[in-house]
C-alpha cells in the first residue's frame, strides 16, 4: 500500500534565519520544471541580520527549496527533478548556506471522489493511485492547495536523517476498485 504526504515548511522553527528581502513564512512562488529554461542556474538571497541560526531543510517561501540533505532525499527517489542553486548569503557573518529550489512535475493526481468547497478548494486531498502512477514527488495541477506530495519512503528517509523543520501532514489515496 502506498502512503503520500504533503510537505509543508514548519513555519513555527524558533530562531529561525530570515531573509533580507522575502518573507521566509510568506506567500511562495510556483515553478515547475517547464520553467527550468527561464530560471537562474544560481540564485542568491540575502539573510537578515535579525534572524535566527536555525535552519530549515525545506523552505516554501518565497520559493520551494531544499537543503542539500533534502536534495540528495528527493532525488534518491525521483531521478527526473530538477534543482537549481539559491545561495543564502550573510553578509554580516560571512556565511554560505546552500540550498536548492525544486521543479518538479504538476500532475493531475486527485481522485473523482474529491469533494469541494464552494471557491473549489479541495475539503481533504484524496489521491487516485492510477493518475499518480509511479511519481514519489509532485504538485497537484487538479488541486487548489499547492504544496509537495511526497512518498512516505522520502518521509521516512528524511526523519532518519533528522530533517529540521519539516512537517508532513498525510493525505488519503483512493485505490478504485
Amino acid at each position: 500500500m502506498n502512503r503520500y504526504f504533503m510537505m509543508k515548511q514548519d513555519k513555527t522553527l524558533s530562531y529561525a534565519i530570515q531573509l533580507r528581502d522575502f518573507d521566509v513564512c510568506g506567500k511562495n512562488h510556483l515553478f515547475h520544471k517547464s520553467d527550468a529554461e527561464r530560471l537562474n542556474d544560481t540564485t542568491i538571497l540575502y539573510l537578515s541580520s535579525k534572524g535566527g541560526e536555525a535552519v530549515w531543510d525545506f523552505i516554501q517561501s518565497p520559493v520551494n527549496m531544499v537543503s542539500e540533505m533534502g536534495r540528495h532525499v528527493l532525488s534518491m527517489y525521483e531521478d527526473d527533478l530538477l534543482f537549481k542553486k539559491v545561495s543564502l548569503i550573510h553578509k554580516e557573518k560571512e556565511q554560505e548556506l546552500l540550498y536548492y529550489q525544486v521543479l518538479m512535475d504538476e500532475i493531475e493526481g486527485l481522485s473523482a471522489q474529491v469533494e469541494r468547497y464552494p471557491d473549489q478548494t479541495e475539503k481533504k486531498i484524496l489521491l487516485d493511485m492510477e493518475k499518480i502512477e509511479e511519481h514519489k514527488v509532485f504538485l497537484l495541477a487538479d488541486s487548489r492547495i499547492k504544496v509537495p506530495i511526497v512518498h512516505v519512503d522520502i518521509v521516512e528517509s528524511m526523519l532518519r536523517r533528522n530533517s529540521i523543520g519539516v512537517l508532513f501532514q498525510e493525505v488519503e489515496v483512493d485505490y478504485g476498485e
